[in-house]
């Protein structure tokens, strides 16, 4: 179950510089001039001859990527609903078998999103999606029902039945999932869930956000709430910056300059969202270091320069996620520290509330990110 790492692969630079150009949109220039990008693709068992790429900088905080499902020369964006995935449905692509069953449902609950269906699919429970002071019980049931899943085919119906553990409704409970042949895929038990029927409509597949100027709305009054959040937003604000949402995968962003940055957010939300803010809380401070002349330096000139600033700056940036998540706590907002708690960066806080020596912290964040310090 779940993807087969061996089959991931980064793609060279002019492979990626490549993609980028094949997949950029003028209106959105600087999302595609600015940044240093990796592109990683990996083989899509369910999708005959296509793979996910990955357009990313995963060593910069808030970090950023832009999902699409391609061919080498057919690129389907991501927008964060079932859109694409029913579209190469419908094209004739899918080649379903009890062998790859597992890996098509996981990556459908983790490509598309719907705010009103509480549904994950739990393929690996080393990987599953919850965190928080529940989580040891949530990982040993999700190890029970792993344990017992099972999948099958139904000639008559036309259908593979599968058995697995799934989150809904914030609980890890044992489910009844049925994928036809075709992709179409309905949670069965505990409760009668449709998920991709083709019964919904879309919008057309590019990078524009339908909700953004509702999104942006809602973020900022809560950000607000905090002071320093207030200070952040008037700052940015005072100086022309402004932010623009793009569609996409997860809650992610990115800080292009100093008067412009970009958050992702799933073609479907529409509310304000604790990761969501955390990602803009992220970029607003980014901004505000390059206005102050703070610059991450150049990834392809000397690597232990851009190394040690670019470790600087994502320290900084998570420090003032931790300033202002306290504030917003005091509101009554604590769902933002939780989730940047249940997003890896517990001991960070941690440090934060201790005020832990700042090259030790920075030590921590390395090995988050994956990173060698050279030691002096």
């Amino acid at each position: 179950m779940g993807f087969d790492p061996a089959k991931t692969q980064l793609l060279d630079t002019f492979e990626t510089r490549k993609f980028i150009e094949a997949v950029r949109d003028e209106r959105f220039a600087a999302l595609f001039d600015g940044p240093s990008y990796g592109l990683w693709a990996t083989e899509l068992s369910f999708l005959d001859g296509y793979s996910h790429y990955v357009l990313a900088n995963k060593a910069v905080i808030p970090y950023f990527t832009l999902d699409y499902i391609s061919n080498g020369s057919d690129h389907y964006f991501l927008d964060g609903s079932e859109h694409t995935l029913e579209l190469l449905c419908n094209r004739g692509a899918l080649c379903l078998s009890e062998d790859n069953i597992f890996d098509y449902l996981q990556f459908f609950s983790d490509m598309a999103f719907y705010p009103h269906r509480k549904v994950k699919f739990i393929t690996d429970p080393t990987h599953a999606p919850y965190g928080g002071a529940a989580a040891m019980g949530h990982h040993f049931k999700a190890l029970k029902y792993h344990a017992d899943s099972s999948v099958y085919y139904d000639v008559g119906k036309e259908a593979f039945e599968v058995v697995m553990p799934v989150l809904y409704n914030g609980e890890t409970v044992k489910g009844h999932v049925q994928v036809k042949k075709d992709g179409e895929i309905t949670l069965l038990e505990p409760v009668n869930v449709p998920l991709m029927d083709r019964t919904r409509d879309h919008v057309p597949l590019d990078y524009d956000h339908l909700a953004e100027k509702e999104l942006l709305e809602q973020n900022i009054g809560v950000l607000t709430l905090s002071e320093e959040g207030k200070r952040l937003w008037e700052t940015i604000q005072n100086y022309g910056g402004h932010i623009r949402f793009v569609s996409g995968v997860g809650y992610n962003a990115i800080a292009t300059s100093a008067q412009e940055a970009f958050v992702i957010a799933p073609e479907n939300l529409r509310a304000y969202s604790p990761y969501q803010l955390i990602a803009i809380i992220g970029v607003l401070r980014d901004m505000e270091l390059q206005l102050m002349g703070e610059m991450r330096g150049d990834p392809f000139g000397d690597g232990g320069e851009f190394t040690e600033k670019n470790c600087a700056i994502n320290l900084d940036i998570l420090l003032k996620i931790c300033t202002i998540g306290d504030e917003l706590a005091e509101q009554g907002y604590e769902e933002v520290l939780d989730r940047f708690k249940r997003a890896g960066f517990g001991k960070i806080y941690s440090g934060y509330k201790n005020d832990m020596d700042l090259e030790y912290m920075a030590e921590l964040l390395a090995e988050h990110l994956g990173i060698e310090v050279a030691e002096e």
